[in-house]
């Protein structure tokens, strides 16, 4: 009986083992060709660089490189559709599908993901398995002179900061007078005018 135990529990260990290791590999980073790199870069350069800066750091809207901007998006998935929807603010969403993907796979390889043969495409399943800290694994933004990571500067809009009223660059009005009555107590009433 205790060669069997002894059998099963080498067969268990074994068999957990296998697949823990197969839960902690990571994913390929075969998710982008380099032709697609390339052509991000370039749409990068035109769209995008003037916020994000041309080494993506900043310093007018958020970093797009470093262990942080990739786990706050966890996939590819959502940090695809995000940027789809909402970039550039300028005019959000109005740029082609496949710039958007061409964008994406820049900033994945400015990341630290290696292009390979398969080629990064919009379709939610495909980039939603593309787990981004594991794709990007051991990158970050450029080490400074003694190796730690290079501390970015930047002033973001609040354009940029969730629930953040955002600035006027109008000149501010002055400050109008409160109506005598509330406006709730005068619904379908004409209200009066200030000649």
């Amino acid at each position: 009986m205790t060669i069997r135990s002894k059998y099963l529990g080498t067969r268990t260990v074994l068999a957990a083992a296998g697949l823990f290791g197969l839960w902690v590999a990571p994913a390929s980073a075969d998710v982008f060709t380099e032709a697609q790199a390339a052509a991000g870069k370039q749409s990068y350069a035109t769209q995008c660089a003037m916020c994000h800066g041309d080494a993506l750091l900043g310093p007018n809207a958020p970093a797009l490189v470093g262990t942080e901007v990739m786990q706050n998006f966890d996939t590819a998935q959502g940090m695809y559709s995000y940027i789809a929807a909402a970039m550039p603010p300028q005019a959000p969403g109005a740029l082609d599908e496949e710039v958007y993907v061409n964008i994406m796979a820049y900033i994945l390889e400015a990341n630290g993901a290696v292009a390979g043969d398969t080629e990064l495409t919009a379709d939610p399943a495909l980039l939603s398995a593309i787990k981004l800290a594991e794709v990007t694994a051991g990158s970050g933004a450029a080490p400074a002179a003694d190796g730690a990571p290079a501390p970015v500067e930047t002033d973001v809009p609040q354009a940029y900061t969730w629930g953040q009223t955002l600035p006027s660059i109008l000149p501010s009005a002055p400050e109008a007078q409160e109506p005598a009555v509330p406006q709730a107590y005068t619904w379908g009433q004409t209200l009066p005018t200030v000649n």
